[in-house]
């Protein structure tokens, strides 16, 4: 078995994987199995679920990563598994499911939107974090995914665009109209009436 190379690329693991080499699957799993994680629970609201499609993510790298082609980043291929593996699974069980509250992972990308502007700094840490959770709970499925892959994966627009597989323009038509439902739903619940002037979002972790 070919030694694994020091610091390898992603492509180098996954060719390493696809020969049989399951050291390189150990550190693509460890390289990438939070951030799938991360994305199915804010899409889906449900631990058990982002934990089901993260594993599916993965069976699917060791059974079709041949499939793989260098023309986009391996972030945006693994994240249109993640979303293929979620929307199969949502539509199966028939039901739109909301997020739960309180997770240590939830609370760090709440901080990290308001690192930048602080629009909810009259707030306390508590109150600041159940807004913006609750704000971004309403959002609709297909505004929620833009703002996700855009601003939590730092995707550019074209490559967020392969994964939802629509245009660009869609992309950011959709992520500007999701600025516009935050803002207006933080206004709305009272938490911060700067906030509906200051949802940057550009640079920062949702």
């Amino acid at each position: 078995m070919k030694k694994v190379p020091h610091n390898p690329s992603d492509e180098e693991l996954l060719r390493l994987m696809l020969a049989g080499d399951g050291q390189a699957f150990e550190q693509l799993y460890e390289r990438w199995q939070a951030a799938i994680y991360r994305f199915a629970l804010r899409m889906s609201g449900s631990e058990p679920l982002a934990e089901d499609v993260t594993q599916d993510v993965f069976l699917r790298l060791m059974r079709d990563g041949w499939q793989y082609k260098a023309r986009g980043s391996f972030a945006a291929y693994l994240l249109a598994m993640a979303r293929h593996c979620l929307l199969r699974r949502l539509q199966q069980e028939r039901r739109f499911i909301t997020f739960e509250a309180g997770t240590d992972d939830g609370m760090l990308a709440e901080e990290r939107l308001m690192a930048e502007t602080d629009p909810l700094a009259e707030l306390t840490r508590e109150e600041m974090i159940a807004a913006v959770q609750q704000a971004i709970e309403g959002l609709p499925l297909h505004y929620r995914e833009v703002v996700l892959l855009c601003h939590l994966h730092e995707l550019s627009y074209a490559e967020a665009a392969a994964v939802i597989g629509c245009e660009v323009g869609t992309v950011r038509s959709r992520l500007h109209r999701a600025r516009a439902l935050l803002a207006e739903k933080l206004r709305f619940l009272g938490k911060a009436d700067k906030a509906a002037h200051h949802l940057p979002l550009t640079g920062c972790l949702i």
